[in-house]
């Protein structure tokens, strides 16, 4: 056995594991979040584009978006499982924030497309990212040197080019298609890497602590549910049963 080589393997805490993993594609399409809630594969775009952003997104600012386009007219099932699934995304964006951009290698998670879905092979994922980029600030290159910003727009360019000519999507095959999410990696890694050469977008993990569900008290109806998810008290927790 070689030591030194085991030393130097030491693994990523984290790292979901299998029954997280699953807990979090279950919860996502589960009645205690909105019908419109981000499956897997598009929080997993959404979330990468929220990483590569230059400057760090707020939780209070991604996360809302994550259970529902619609905002306030959101409503949620059982405040349990809405706080785990809350915990679970965000123990997915530490996965995350440790894995892109590292030697060990990344992949865009994805769903494989069966016969009769409507949705082929990455569709969803690059729609996630697009969703995430708009979350970026208009300004996200003030102050960053126009070689870098120039290189940073031209990954985005490259990346989305093949998905956003509506006829050649259509006509390409699921090979082709994976070979654009390499592309999308390969794209993803050189944005975080000028980030990098320039000291920009440290790495901050979240806490993930699942809160015990309020009580009642713990809020006014009109502010912001103490569980994190972003939305009002009374559209969330304090929502009737």
């Amino acid at each position: 056995m070689n030591i030194e080589a085991s030393q130097d393997e030491t693994p990523n805490p984290h790292l979901l594991d299998d029954a997280q993993f699953e807990a979090l594609e279950e919860l996502l399409t589960s009645d205690a979040v909105p019908e419109d809630c981000m499956d897997l594969e598009m929080l997993d775009g959404y979330l990468v584009a929220v990483l590569a952003s230059p400057r760090r997104i707020a939780p209070e600012r991604w996360l809302p978006e994550v259970w529902s386009a619609h905002g306030e007219d959101a409503s949620f099932g059982s405040g349990n499982r809405m706080q785990r699934a809350i915990g679970l995304v965000r123990r997915y964006y530490n996965e995350l924030a440790t894995t892109i951009g590292e030697p060990e290698g990344w992949e865009p998670f994805c769903y494989a497309a069966s016969d009769g879905d409507s949705l082929r092979i990455g569709e969803e994922w690059i729609e996630g990212f697009a969703q995430g980029l708009e979350l970026w600030s208009d300004d996200w290159d003030r102050g960053v040197p126009e070689d870098a910003a120039q290189a940073v727009r031209d990954a985005i360019d490259t990346m989305m080019a093949p998905w956003a000519d509506e006829a050649a999507a259509s006509a390409a095959d699921d090979a082709t298609r994976l070979q654009w999410l390499e592309l999308a990696v390969t794209s993803v890694g050189q944005i975080i890497g000028q980030w990098r050469k320039l000291g920009l977008a440290p790495v901050e993990l979240l806490s993930v602590d699942e809160p015990a569900a309020p009580a009642p008290a713990s809020a006014g109806r009109n502010e912001a549910c103490p569980c994190g998810s972003g939305k009002k008290y009374k559209k969330c927790c304090g929502a009737p049963r």
